[in-house]
């Protein structure tokens, strides 16, 4: 295969400063001319667009000969600079560092091709409805650190096996913090906030974003993005474990959790049986005093004895009364 079928041709087209640097990573040429004569570029366009990466710090040496830093160190380096304007993010700021988030897997791609001095970073990429999931289990630590995570379509667990949800919170509890961002949900759907209250009595930690930018999480030196950024439920994520790219993606997350809202305190869903129940209203009464059937009042108690980790109605009302006294 020629040159130029393999690294891509780029003649009678404008140059791209990013698509010079892709065809660049992978062919590692160390002169202009040599990069010329590998992208069937015009030479004096080359030129200007090495000038162009060598400012920016892309590009290592000088016009006469340059190396390829590391992509992902080079994000790095690039928040640092930026660490106090982070601190008052504005929008273009965060957009700034979302094209910095999305582009960067891909170029770090581009990148571990031509590398043959050091190790390649190691990248991961898993399809299938569960892939966001999986990906987690596979990789994230689970023993302790923090895991921080967006999530714009946390419906993806209402579906998920009784199993997977014990699995995430048993999970939960064992992180130092668990910080998650969710798209405001509807609390009249009761699965969704049983769902949430198992999680935050794992530990978990949430905010609402009014819009999200897309899926992804960082776990300690591992990042997890979808293949197409702003997809909020994806079936196809990558994965690639750099404490350089984790560490752009947190500073970008920090931004987000700041803009996002907390939430206002939700009573849980056996709170009202449980406050007439403490004034020795049955049950049965209690239920259809709040409007629902018996059989649904049965299955809250049931939740809460599981929630408070009890199995008797006495322990019950002294776990519940420790935990937040109702009001008389």
């Amino acid at each position: 295969m020629s040159a130029s079928g393999q690294y891509g041709r780029m003649d009678n087209q404008m140059l791209d400063d990013e698509a010079l640097l892709a065809v660049a990573y992978r062919g590692r040429p160390t002169t202009i001319d040599e990069l010329t004569t590998l992208s069937h570029a015009p030479a004096e366009e080359v030129a200007a667009t090495v000038d162009r990466l060598l400012a920016r710090g892309r590009l290592s040496g000088n016009h006469d000969r340059f190396d390829y830093p590391n992509p992902a160190a080079w994000a790095a380096d690039s928040v640092a600079e930026r660490a106090a304007e982070l601190r008052h993010t504005t929008h273009d700021l965060l957009g700034e560092i979302e094209q910095l988030v999305t582009d960067l897997p891909r170029m770090i791609g581009h990148w571990s091709i031509g590398e043959t001095s050091g190790e390649p970073m190691p990248i991961v990429i898993r399809h299938g409805p569960r892939a966001v999931e999986d990906v987690w289990f596979e990789l994230g630590r689970r023993d302790a650190g923090t895991l921080e995570a967006v999530l714009p379509d946390i419906s993806r667990f209402l579906s998920s096996p009784e199993e997977r949800v014990t699995r995430f919170s048993e999970a939960f509890r064992s992180k130092d913090a668990v910080r998650v961002i969710i798209p405001r949900p509807t609390f009249e759907d009761a699965a969704m906030s049983q769902l949430l209250l198992a999680f935050t009595a794992a530990g978990m930690t949430y905010r609402f974003s009014e819009a999200p930018p897309s899926w992804f999480w960082v776990d300690g030196d591992q990042l997890a993005v979808p293949i197409e950024w702003g997809e909020g439920k994806p079936t196809s994520v990558l994965s690639v474990r750099s404490a350089a790219l984790a560490a752009l993606a947190s500073a970008y997350f920090a931004t987000l959790w700041d803009a996002a809202a907390p939430p206002q305190p939700v009573a849980a869903p056996w709170t009202p049986l449980l406050t007439l129940m403490r004034k020795g209203i049955t049950l049965e009464t209690a239920s259809r005093t709040v409007g629902i059937n018996p059989r649904t009042g049965r299955r809250r108690i049931a939740q809460a004895m599981s929630h408070y980790g009890v199995s008797t109605l006495f322990a019950l009302g002294v776990a519940w009364a420790a935990d937040a006294a109702p009001e008389a």
